[in-house]
Formats: C-alpha cells, structure tokens, sequence
C-alpha cells in the first residue's frame, strides 16, 4: 500500500498557519482599494476634461464654418438744407494805414495806441526845415517874378503910347513907314515880356503849392473817426518820405483777414486806425460749397467769449471767383454790434444754411476704402459683399456726401476690415450709433 498524506481543514491548522494567511488578504485588499480609488479619480478629472475638449474642438469647427461678421448702417437721402461751419476772422469795416509824406523828424506825437480820435483830428506833428526852407523860397520866386510882371507891364505900357505917337505921325507923313513898323515890333516884344512874366509867376506859384502841400504833411491827421490800432513812432524818430519810422523793431505783417497790427513797424506806416462801429468777418468757403452761396444770405456768428449770444450777419459781397491757390471763395460777412461788444481780430464760428438740389448720401468716412483705382464702398446685399466705385463730394471729417454710386437704403459696410473683399458672403448686424457718424 501507498503511502497517504493527510492534511487537516484549516480550522484544523495550527494556530501559527492560519495568523500567516490573514495578513496577506489584508494587504491584497488594500492593493485592490487603492487601484480602485486611483481609477475614480481619474474619471473625475479626465472625464470633465475631455467634455471641455470635445465642446472647444466643436466650437472651433462651428467658428470655422461661420460666415464672417461685418457691422453695417443703412444709407439714407440727406437733406437738401445743408448747413457750413467756417472759422472767420472779424475785422473793421472801415481801417486806414497812415503813411508820412513829409522826411523828417517826429516833433510830437498826441495820441497813443487805443485813442479814440474823430476826422481831421491832429495825431502828430514831423519837423521839416527844408521843407520850411523851400517855402520860404518859392515864395521869394513868386514875389521875384511878381517884380518882373510889373517892369514888363510898365514897358508894355511905354511901348505902347510910343507906337500911338509914331503911327499918327506916319499917317501925317511926318514919318516913315519903317519907323512905324519900328514901333509896332517893339510894342509886340514888350506884350511878350509880360506874357512871360505871367507865365514865370505861375510856374513859381505851382511850385509854391507843391511846397505848402509837402509843409501840410507835417501835420499828421485822422482821415476818419476810430479808434487808434496801432503806432509805430516815438517822439524822436527819422521818419522818411516813404512813410516809415526808421530806427524800430519790424513786426510780423499780418494781412487785414487775420486781424489788425497790434505795434511794430507795420508794413512801415506810422498810425493805423480802425473804426469799429461797423465789422466785418471774411470767411473762406470751399469749392465744393462755393455755388451755393450767393449775397444776401444770412449768416449766423458765435464767439468763444461769448457762446451763448449768437450774432446775425448777412453775407455782403463775395469775391466771385475762386482762389488759384487754395481754390476757395471768399465771403465777406457784415455784421452790426450796437453794443460794441466785438473787437477786431477774434476768432469767429460762422454757421451758413444753403439748399442743395442733391447734396448725396451722408455716409461715415470709415466707409470709404480708397484704392489706386478709386474710391469704393462695400455694399451688402444678400449677404454677399460688393465693392462699389462711389464720388465722395463734401468731406465733414467723420461724416463724407457720396454724390454717385450709391441710392438710398443701401446696407454699406462700417469701418471695413481686410476680410471685406469683393464677393465675400458676409453675416451682418447693425452698427453701433456712434460708428455711423
């Protein structure tokens, strides 16, 4: 017989095998807990981000799929009244520029900058001594030939009773013929001489009032009522014909538009004044709006100093003909201030309303795309971009007339992006209100 071996059931087994069984269960079932939380934390964390993944990668896909949006405004008719805002500068109606006529030195000077003067009124007084001189010389001419009149006249005189005698006796016979025609010759050279002497006398006296004139500017005079702008003489000073104060510091010339001289030699006149009773504003209009403004029309006038008083004027004359230079139209604007509240040389703000037959559609300047071969307008229609060649006409700065090229309702596109191509399908929404101007 073979020989068998028993084993006992566990229960059976010796106390020492069964407490070495019980900590390796132990450990296997921690080993399993441990893979088993480590598995339910990363479904946590993958689980919610490979949802976030999933939902990225779609919305990547639908962005690239999606039409290109693009902000649009709806162009409208503008208003056949049109109104111009220019700057305008205000100037006297009526200024004069005094010059010297007479060289020499300023003796007195009687009024100064800011004076109020009236017509004929003495503002200063140029010490001449030759002129003086030359007076005094053309005077002594005068009388010189005066002297020569009356010696010429007592020979006429002679010559004359000479001839009557000597004709009588030639018609007795007493005498002859020749001694007659004698007599008659020296009678017409003694007419003559007096002749002569009339004619010195009045050569002299022109040249005596040429004298007296030039004396006469000696004294300075307003030519009207105003006030005084500006003076450019001291007490002192050379002045010469020409007009000038020699001898002073040169100021900026400064044309009538752009207000009066204040001080400086000043296009070398000695006195300006200006009468500020009636103003003017001149207002340069461009060529665009240059047809529409005709004389007669009235015109409305603010001033920083003063915003809240709106001034009237009517447009007076206008030069009616453009500026080579600048292409422009110069307006004169003439204004009454009763109150004198104005002054020469400020800045006005002038407000011009005019009808325009067909002024265009007012767009946003943003809307206009140039390129070398024009000017065009992205137009949206079915949601399919078209590049329209448009003329822009008046130009606001924000806001352009297009003049050709576009109608009424037209959806165009604000502010276009280099995605705005000819032919593009295009989603559209509304542009803000502030993009549209």
């Amino acid at each position: 017989m073979s020989e068998q071996t028993y084993t006992p059931p566990d229960h059976q087994l010796p106390a020492t095998a069964a407490n070495s069984a019980t900590p390796h269960r132990s450990r296997l079932l921690l080993s399993v807990l441990a893979v088993v939380v480590v598995a339910v934390l990363l479904l946590i964390g993958l689980l919610p981000r490979r949802k976030t993944t999933h939902a990225i990668d779609a919305q990547a896909d639908q962005q690239s799929k999606a039409l290109p949006v693009v902000q649009v405004m709806t162009a409208r008719q503008a208003s056949s009244t049109q109104q111009l805002t220019l700057p305008g500068t205000v100037t006297p109606a009526n200024a004069v520029h005094i010059y010297a006529r007479a060289a020499g030195y300023l003796k007195a000077r009687y009024v100064d900058l800011g004076d109020k003067v009236h017509r004929g009124q003495l503002l200063a007084t140029i010490s001449a001594p030759d002129l003086d001189a030359a007076v005094l010389q053309q005077q002594a001419i005068v009388q010189q030939g005066r002297n020569a009149l009356a010696k010429a006249e007592s020979q006429k005189d002679l010559q004359q009773a000479t001839y009557d005698r000597v004709h009588t006796l030639v018609l007795h016979g007493v005498l002859s013929q020749q001694d007659d025609d004698v007599a008659r010759a020296a009678l017409k050279a003694a007419i003559e001489d007096v002749r002569s002497a009339q004619g010195a006398i009045s050569a002299a006296s022109a040249a005596l009032a040429r004298a007296s004139a030039l004396v006469s500017f000696e004294q300075i005079r307003s030519p009207i009522d105003g006030t005084v702008t500006a003076r450019n003489v001291e007490m002192g000073s050379l002045v010469s014909a020409g007009g000038s104060g020699e001898g002073l510091t040169p100021a900026p010339a400064m044309s009538q538009t752009g207000g009066p001289p204040t001080g400086g030699s000043q296009g070398n006149e000695l006195f300006e004044i200006a009468s500020t009773r009636d103003l003017l504003v001149f207002v340069t209009v461009p060529e665009d709006d240059a047809p529409f403004l005709q004389t007669g029309q009235p015109a409305t006038l603010t001033f920083s100093e003063m915003p809240s008083e709106p001034f009237l004027g009517t447009v007076t004359r206008t030069s009616d003909s453009l500026s080579q230079q600048t292409r422009t139209l110069l307006l004169e604007i003439g204004i009454a201030d009763t109150a004198h509240r104005l002054r020469p040389g400020m800045f006005a703000s002038v407000q011009l309303r005019f009808k325009a037959a067909d002024p265009g559609i007012l767009v946003a300047g943003d809307s206009v795309i140039p390129r070398a071969q024009g000017q065009f307008i992205a137009v949206v229609s079915q949601g399919v971009v078209h590049l329209q060649p448009v003329h822009v006409g008046r130009d606001l700065g924000t806001q352009v007339y297009v003049t050709t090229g576009l109608k009424d309702g037209d959806q165009i596109v604000v502010n276009p992006t280099d995605a705005v191509q000819e032919g593009a399908h295009v989603s559209t929404q509304s542009a803000p209100e502030g993009q549209q101007k």
